[in-house]
């Protein structure tokens, strides 16, 4: 009997671990079914480099959309069928709309040289659109297209006649990608075999590029593994879908003492949420002048849209709905010099929105600058270009203010947190993102080229309500 009572308590626990196995969770190795890279931009003579690497032996279905700064409305979507081990990689490079209600606006232009099968995409050249940013009347301007981040969904296992299609064969071109475009555009539907389930293995990088300047700065894409459990959602190359909200509504979270918190939610994009809420933002700084040095900071909610634009009631932890303008959420921020002065810092410059202390962040992807104390604010960042950002004075002491040091943004309003269906609850917001920097150095000996630029990604504190 006692035999038996142990192998139910073992097979009980099997049970409970098995079915927390496949919730969502950061793979830190870099590697899953889902990436998101955190920022794009076009602004201030950039383009932004990027790729989609297929690690495994299968070939894979995949989402790729890009996604504007100010509420992550889409404006690029696209699938593309990777073959085992592929690459897919492309450019956003500026460009002013063509499209009907927006010619001449500022805007973006996807390109490519890559051979995968991605149907329907114009490779030499793909504007963004405006169909979705339309939808804010009154501030539906492209220029809006000019930042933000991006996403890549694996959709399934391509299988078959289709799989045999999208295989790299003599001088890298595929087998015969027309097959799976002419398949869609007989009656958007798949008749080909239907796709496995994903199985990850998907790795990705991005790099803004400033050729004038000869900088190139990198990141790598954050990975979400275990994003969906069983089948994925496979759709036609402009749909909508899938998107964060499909992911599986089951979230796991390494804490820093080692822990894992586990928590069950309602909506798919509440797991994505949870895995990326940080009470507390950390990074450096560097302003100093005899290197003519910034440094701005990228702070991105890539599933703010879910939790804001559905109406009241918001969905925490964000606290108001998106207007067409703002949804903002306060918080503070402390910077210290290295020699530890600390100023609680107010907010200035950035001339949309007028916000008033404390500071907040009211889009999908905001820029931090930081400027030495005393400065005039900049009405668009000296880096990355945009005027959706926030400036921040260094501190200063006697002697006067160090040049570089490092701060700490805290998200702490009691009601910025989410408490699930079960499990644990977080408090903070859903943010990533990373700092940039850049430093020119006019005393370098004649003919050497000395422009340096670097991204460190942001470091955060993790805190539950319990």
């Amino acid at each position: 009997m006692r035999k038996f009572l142990l192998l139910g308590v073992l097979f009980g626990a099997w049970i409970g671990t098995n079915q927390t196995a496949q919730a969502v969770q950061v793979n830190p190795k870099g590697l899953g079914e889902g990436l998101i890279y955190p920022y794009y931009t076009v602004n201030n003579d950039l383009n932004t480099l990027y790729s989609i690497v297929n690690t495994t032996d299968q070939p894979k279905a995949i989402k790729v959309r890009f996604l504007e700064g100010d509420i992550g409305r889409d404006v690029l979507i696209f699938n593309v069928y990777l073959a085992p081990y592929d690459v897919w990689t492309g450019a956003l490079v500026p460009t002013t709309s063509t499209v009907a209600g927006h010619i001449g606006e500022d805007s973006a232009l996807h390109v490519t040289a890559e051979q995968s099968c991605a149907p329907f995409l114009v490779r030499s050249g793909q504007e963004f659109l405006p169909f979705l940013v339309d939808l804010d009347s009154g501030n539906n301007d492209m220029q809006r297209s000019r930042h933000g981040y991006m996403e890549v969904l694996e959709m399934g296992v391509v299988t078959g006649e289709a799989a045999q299609a999208v295989v790299h064969g003599e001088f890298g071109l595929t087998d015969d990608c027309d097959l799976l475009e002419d398949d869609w555009a007989d009656n958007g539907e798949w008749d080909f075999d239907s796709l496995d389930e994903p199985s990850g293995g998907l790795m990705g990088s991005a790099t803004l590029v400033n050729v004038a300047e000869s900088l190139a700065m990198s990141y790598d894409a954050i990975a979400l593994q275990n994003f969906w459990q069983g089948a994925g959602i496979h759709t036609d190359p402009g749909s909508e879908s899938p998107d964060l909200s499909d992911a599986f509504p089951e979230s796991r979270v390494l804490m820093a003492n080692g822990d894992v918190a586990d928590s069950e939610w309602s909506n798919g994009y509440e797991a994505v949420s949870a895995v990326l809420m940080n009470q507390s933002v950390m990074n450096e700084y560097a302003f100093d002048q005899i290197v003519d040095g910034k440094t701005e900071w990228v702070l991105t909610f890539p599933t703010k849209r879910y939790h804001t634009t559905s109406g009241f009631p918001v969905a925490p932890p964000f606290r108001f709905p998106w207007d067409g303008w703002y949804s903002c959420d306060e918080f503070s921020i402390a910077i210290y010099d290295r020699s530890v002065r600390i100023d609680f810092a107010t907010v200035g410059g950035g001339i949309r929105p007028p916000i008033t202390p404390p500071p907040s962040t009211c889009f999908a992807s905001n820029v931090f600058e930081f400027i030495k104390s005393g400065s005039n604010a900049h009405v668009t960042s000296e880096l990355l270009g945009t005027q959706n950002h926030l400036t921040f004075e260094g501190p200063v002491g006697d002697p006067p203010t160090t040049e570089n040091g490092w701060a700490r943004v805290v998200y702490a309003s009691s009601t910025q947190k989410m408490e699930p269906d079960s499990g644990v609850g977080f408090l903070g917001l859903p943010v990533t993102g990373f700092a940039v920097q850049q430093f020119t150095n006019a005393n370098a000996s004649f003919g050497l080229l000395a422009q340096y630029g670097s991204i460190f990604s942001h470091k955060y504190q993790v805190a539950t309500d319990e």
